[in-house]
């Protein structure tokens, strides 16, 4: 099974910056159970929204490949419930490389409204995880 969480790629910088869109629609399964009567986006899925995009990032550098994991989260923080019927900004910027991890700082926003911010890590799917 492959799962994309963004829909749309609308900015990317090789390697080191990408903006990209996701249409949160009531159908989606990941809303029918969190939370009954009040559906909101799950923290996580917006956590896998900026790897999918740093995979991306950092496939579109000559010679990259998109065989990036998640080898760290750090510094997450959320201001606001992302709910049905938004459409959630991602946008990932390289911030530096350190022991074979690549970091990145996450932001994500609905209109202006600044939903989740978070300073991430991948690292190649091959690399060992302590």
């Amino acid at each position: 099974m492959s799962y994309v969480f963004v829909d749309r790629i609308d900015e990317c910088e090789p390697g080191a910056r990408a903006v990209a869109q996701k249409a949160l629609a009531i159908n989606e399964e990941l809303f029918r159970d969190h939370f009954p009567g009040m559906p909101v986006l799950p923290g996580t899925m917006i956590l896998e929204g900026f790897v999918q995009l740093a995979r991306h990032c950092m496939a579109a550098v000559e010679g990259g490949h998109d065989q990036w994991i998640l080898k760290e989260a750090a510094s997450l923080r959320f201001n606001r419930f992302a709910v049905p019927g938004e459409t959630l900004t991602l946008e990932i910027e390289h911030e530096s490389d350190k022991d074979g991890v690549v970091w990145f700082k996450g932001r994500a926003k609905v209109g202006e409204q600044g939903v989740c911010r978070a300073r991430f890590g991948v690292a190649p799917r091959n690399a060992t995880i302590d």
